[in-house]
């Protein structure tokens, strides 16, 4: 088994860093070419989601929120997102999806539905954990 291949990125949670990740995630793809696209495809979506709504929700007034990214792939797809904002009230496996006519809300329940794995822990800030399986 090769060792996995890592893309990591930190920047302050803006959206305009949620768009670095797409290139992130695309160098990830370009690591680890066997990986499924549709896969890779649903992990990048569920990545992207997380990441907006630490851009989004995390902000603390005039204080910028930090994001730390790290992505890899092996045996499954990962993600670590760890932010510096007041600690998230979360629980995946109560997510839902809200009413097609919502505006907003879609993005966590996306995310839990998409990934095997995810979590998030109150350590001086939020550390959110994904996973995908492959195949």
């Amino acid at each position: 088994m090769a060792p996995d291949s890592v893309v990591t990125r930190e920047g302050v949670a803006t959206l305009a860093f949620v768009e670095t990740l797409h290139d992130a995630l695309s160098e990830l793809a370009t690591r680890a070419p066997s990986i499924p696209e549709a896969d890779f495809s649903l992990f990048s979506l569920a990545v992207i989601e997380i990441a907006t709504n630490i851009a989004v929700h995390g902000a603390r007034g005039e204080e910028d929120v930090k994001l730390a990214v790290e992505l890899s792939a092996g045996e499954a797809l990962r993600a670590t997102l760890r932010d510096d904002a007041p600690p998230v009230d979360f629980d995946p496996t109560a997510q839902t999806m809200v009413d097609a006519l919502a505006e907003s809300g879609r993005g966590l329940a996306l995310a839990a539905a998409v990934c095997d794995e995810l979590s998030v822990e109150r350590r001086g800030g939020n550390l959110w954990k994904l996973a995908r399986h492959i195949g």
